[in-house]
């Protein structure tokens, strides 16, 4: 990850307390809402994708759920962006063709075990 990009020490404790309590409350937030909790500066949301693909990588190399699934596209269907699903399926955590059903299929079953689990940093 480029250290342009990088959140800096307190922005990603941030993100991962953001991630906890919607992992608790079984819900879903937008990259919109976590760019504004965690007042990031531009290149924002660049700087978010590129975070939540850097802790996709560690939970796979864990082999934990992907809590970055957490983080959803305010449009409709409010998935994570396909930036992300392109990294997930060159992680190997998504096989089959992206399109709406399949990911929304993925997200699903993602989202319930990250639901689930019980991270380490928590």
């Amino acid at each position: 990850m480029s250290e342009t990009l990088a959140l800096n020490n307190e922005q990603y404790i941030g993100l991962l307390k953001l991630l906890a309590v919607a992992q608790q409350q079984r819900r879903v937030m937008t990259y919109r809402q976590v760019i504004e909790k965690l007042q990031l500066p531009a290149p924002s949301v660049r700087r978010l994708a590129t975070t939540l693909e850097r802790l996709a990588q560690q939970d796979h190399q864990h082999q934990r759920p992907l809590r970055s699934a957490l983080v959803v596209s305010q449009a409709q269907p409010a998935h994570p962006q396909l930036g992300f699903m392109e990294y997930v399926q060159k992680l190997g955590r998504f096989q089959g063709h992206m399109d709406e059903s399949n990911v929304a299929a993925w997200l699903e079953t993602e989202l319930a075990q990250v639901y689930s689990y019980s991270y380490p940093e928590v």
